[in-house]
This record gives C-alpha cells, structure tokens and sequence, in this order.
C-alpha cells in the first residue's frame, strides 16, 4: 500500500509550515510551558490567525468563513499543527464548530447558515448543549422542557443540565417538546436559543475539585426567533442523530494524529527524565538500581 502523500498535498503542507511558523513566538516550548495571562493571550491570537485563514473550520466552504479544505488537506493542517506543539482546537470549538456548525451545513436553511456561521467562525457566537435534562439522561426522548409557538417566537419552559461551559456560552442549541401528544421520539424539535435574555438562569454546579464548568439552565418563558428551527418541526431526533454523528465520529482522521503527537512529547519527556520508553508498551517505568535485601 502506497501512504505517501500527493504532490498537490505537500504543496499545502509547505503553505501550512509557513503559517505555523508566523504564530510561534520565539523560544516556543509548546503550549504546556504557558499558563495563566499568557496561555490566555497566546490562545486568543493563536485563534484569531486560526479564523482568518478559515482554519478554525477548514473543511467549511468560503463563504461562511471555512477555508474549503479537502479532507487529506484538513489532515495535513492537523499534522503539522500537531507537530509544531500547537493546540489543534480551542475553547468551545467543540460545541460550535464541530457540533451545531457541521450539522447547520447539513440541516440549516441558508438564512440560518448565513447568519450563524461566519459568527461561529470569528468567535463572536459562542455555543452549549442543551441536550440531559434531570429525569431525561441516557433515554434523552423522556424530556420535559417544552416550546409553544407564539405568534412570531418560540416561548420555552423547562430545565436542563451538566451544560457545558453554558457560563462562557451566548447561545445554547437544545431539544425541546413541540408536539405534547406525539409519539415519545416524535415531537421533539431543535432550537437555537440566545443564553442573553431575562428568561433563562445558569446555574453553575460545583465539582468536587472547585471547578464548575458543568450548569444547570432553567428556561422560565424564555424566546428565540421563528428562524431558529433547525430541520423540520416535531423531527429534532433526527437532528440531533445527525450532531451527534459529528461529535462521536467526524474527526476519526485527525484526532489520532494530535493524541498521538501528545503521547511522543510525553515519551520524550519520560526519556529525558531518565524513563525507559518502548514502542510496544505505552507503560513508561523509571530505570532504578535495586538492591537485594538481606
């Protein structure tokens, strides 16, 4: 089997190269040697350079702030993104772009992908998951939270939870019950919702090591826009199987190459540490001099 690359793709892996190396600031060490100001400040412009070249959504087409990478493209930008220590994703890009974004390409309207994902793109809309609800977990078709159609609005009551990062959100996409009398999977709808508005309340849960990016939402006669329906009225179970489809599936590729880039910097920290590192175990033990008891 032939694994080499086309000469069409190390062309880009050139273009790529030169990229990176306008973002590294010098004496780069990789993203773990920064933490506080500078790991934020670093971050923000590492994201913005992302946007503008359509790197922060590369697969996306132009015209709503992706790059129009091929699929071997957008691999090579995560090799060499990898490579040169640099996260290959940021805060939320996960909900935004991989979740709600790709599946806004295949469900949204134009109006709605117009509208949502160049802002998705610059960072200006920031999004959560409203999926869990208290008595709606793994059997998530049990929810409760309700919406009503009010003339030119959806009017939404009900509550959710484990909401990612909802505190750092100004949107949140959510399953809701549209059609009381439909069938348990039936009925369900998807919408998109501005966190910034006097019906809704986020309320952080406290973990036990102090952190609490896990929340609580309650949604109190809280409205978005009749333009906010994703995919058809009553067929959000559809929807959401297509979201998530993109969250458990859509970067089978490109993962492994930054998890793999993570574990070779951590066996070459082991190594320079004085630990024996092997190819065929991920296991790292410290070379030691035992002395037999006597």
């Amino acid at each position: 089997m032939d694994v080499s690359y086309p000469p069409a793709a190390e062309e880009f892996r050139t273009t790529v190269r030169a990229f990176v190396a306008d973002q590294l600031p010098p004496g780069w060490q990789g993203i773990g040697a920064l933490e506080g100001e500078d790991l934020a400040s670093f971050l923000s412009s590492w994201r913005r350079a992302l946007a503008e070249h359509g790197y922060v959504a590369p697969a996306w087409p132009r015209e709503y702030g992706g790059a129009g990478l091929s699929k071997l493209e957008h691999l090579v930008l995560m090799e060499e993104i990898a490579a040169a220590g640099l996260p290959g994703y940021v805060l939320n890009d996960n909900f935004s772009v991989k979740m709600i974004g790709n599946t806004l390409l295949h469900w949204g309207t134009e109006e709605q992908k117009r509208r949502f994902l160049p802002r998705i793109v610059s960072g200006e809309d920031v999004w959560c998951q409203g999926f869990s609800e208290p008595d709606a977990g793994s059997d998530l078709a049990s929810l409760r939270t309700k919406a009503q159609f009010d003339g030119d609005r959806w009017v939404i009551n009900g509550q959710k939870i484990w909401t990612s990062a909802a505190t750092r959100a100004s949107w949140v996409f959510t399953l809701v019950r549209t059609e009381p009398d439909a069938g348990k999977h039936r009925g369900i709808s998807m919408l998109l919702v501005p966190l910034d508005q006097p019906g809704i309340e986020i309320r952080p849960i406290k973990m036990i090591n102090g952190d609490d990016e896990f929340c609580e939402v309650y949604f109190t006669d809280a409205v978005t826009d009749t333009g906010c329906l994703v995919g058809r009225r009553g067929e959000g179970w559809k929807v959401a199987g297509t979201l998530l489809t993109y969250e458990r599936g859509e970067e089978a590729a490109t993962l492994p190459v930054l998890f793999r880039a993570e574990f070779d910097r951590l066996a070459e920290l082991a190594r320079s540490r004085g630990w024996s590192v092997t190819r065929s175990s991920v296991s790292a033990w410290p070379r030691r001099t035992h002395r037999r008891r006597s």
